[in-house]
């Protein structure tokens, strides 16, 4: 890779798109078919195609939008919604009933010869205005899912970056474990020829071989760590395998990122508190709807009335309306009032809580920069010119072996460690851009959704 921060897209209802998008993205602008057509279809095959051959960012990104468990059900979370507007759409049902009255009794009344029956049909009149607060009330749910989906979305994709970070980091340190037993069985070699020379005793060759094993060792710890991270990256688009052969990854190249100021500001518009304002609708959707009920709905009915002894029929109608005494839903009310006011402070709470976070994450960013580019540009170069000095002078009996061992290890630690603080930066920015990702409404101009 030849930069590790680019733009990555996201698409939701409308294209979502990450600012710079994320560490360690190769290539621009891929985005991710989210559809849910397509998520459906991901999820009746139970996974996404699993990748062969080398694994970059946007390939793994775009498998796991696709494919990561957690994602499917949304698809029915939508369904479910759609069914619930639909339900608050409809209207009231009319009943129809039958009446007998004047039968089975004593004197006149006996048998049914004084039988009065009355078919009735009844209709439940729903005032104005409650009709639409139910579907008021769907609508910011489906709202609510759409932002649910944003923000499950992002958790995916910050996700799949770390799992590819961890693989990326250990795949290096593989690499490099693998030239400290090139470095071992080297200077096993070396040890080797200067005993059969008689310059030196056995005891070199067995501190070489000492040093050989423990490489080995090293060797399959990092091995068997590589298969793990591998297996937890696949893990991220529901295989339960690693087919990829290798990430493609440029730890040591640090992208360049904003200051504290815009972070802040990205923060102030991201999705995490964009779901603030998508619940304050749905709130106010609930308040519109227990306001709506206050007063209850009148039942009118009308029928038609059979007289068995006169045989003659006539209709009927009445009016039952409810009076609004001591019931006017007023609790319902106050909790409903209740509830959307708390978001207010929930907000501020959760300001105050991902600010300190960014904070903090900004300056490890930096301590992590500043630790990398002090072991590349300074200390790395100056063991690796040790290196050389020292197995010129071993090699000329001017340094022992312990000395070469020492410079040995010495550059091989200074390196383990740059490809730590590399990966934690990337982590780091990970983090970061997961917290600041743009709303769409903030990128298009155009209303959440």
């Amino acid at each position: 890779m030849s930069c590790l921060v680019r733009h990555c897209r996201v698409a939701h209802a409308a294209l979502l798109a990450l600012p710079s998008a994320l560490p360690l993205a190769l290539v621009a602008n891929a985005a991710a078919p989210t559809d849910v057509s397509l998520q459906s279809e991901a999820v009746s095959k139970g996974r996404a195609t699993d990748p062969n051959g080398p694994l970059d960012l946007d390939t793994a990104a775009d498998l796991a939008l696709m494919g990561h468990p957690d994602l499917a059900r949304y698809v029915f979370d939508r369904a479910a919604i759609e069914g619930r507007r639909l339900q608050a759409g409809l209207k009231p049902n009319p009943e129809i009933g039958v009446d007998l009255e004047n039968f089975a009794g004593d004197g006149l009344y006996q048998g049914a010869d004084s039988l009065e029956a009355t078919l009735r049909l009844q209709l439940l009149v729903e005032r104005t205005g409650k009709r639409e607060a139910r579907i008021g009330v769907a609508d910011a749910q489906g709202d609510q899912l759409d932002i649910e989906l944003t923000l499950a979305r992002l958790d995916v994709l910050a996700s799949t970056t770390r799992h590819f970070i961890d693989v990326a980091e250990t795949q290096a340190q593989f690499e490099l474990t693998r030239r400290g037993l090139e470095y071992a069985e080297q200077t096993l070699l070396a040890a080797q020829r200067r005993v059969q020379a008689g310059a030196a005793s056995s005891l070199e060759t067995n501190r070489a071989r000492i040093a050989v094993e423990r490489a080995n060792l090293a060797l399959e710890h990092h091995e068997h760590e590589l298969s793990v991270r591998r297996r937890h990256l696949a893990a991220q688009w529901g295989a339960t395998e690693a087919s990829f052969s290798e990430v493609r990854s440029e730890l040591l190249q640090l992208p360049a990122t904003p200051e504290y100021g815009e972070w802040l500001m990205r923060l102030r518009q991201s999705p995490h508190f964009a779901r603030f304002d998508v619940e304050r609708r749905l709130r106010e959707a609930d308040v519109t709807l227990a306001r709506s009920q206050a007063v209850a709905d009148p039942t009118f009915s009308a029928g038609v009335r059979r007289l068995q002894q006169t045989h003659d029929t006539a209709l009927i109608a009445s009016l039952l309306v409810p009076l609004p005494v001591r019931d006017r839903n007023q609790g319902n009310i106050a909790e409903a009032l209740a509830v959307r006011d708390r978001l207010d402070r929930e907000r501020r709470a959760a300001a105050v809580r991902s600010e300190a976070a960014l904070y903090d994450l900004s300056q490890e960013l930096k301590h992590a920069r500043a630790q990398v580019e002090s072991l590349r540009d300074t200390v790395i170069p100056q063991a690796r010119e040790a290196l050389g000095l020292t197995r010129r002078g071993y090699a000329n009996g001017r340094y022992s072996q312990i000395d070469l061992l020492d410079a040995q290890r010495t550059l091989l630690e200074l390196e383990s460690e740059q490809l730590r603080n590399a990966a934690d930066y990337h982590r780091t920015l990970a983090a970061i851009e997961r917290m600041t990702a743009l709303a769409p409404a903030a990128r298009t101009g155009n209303p959440t959704p």
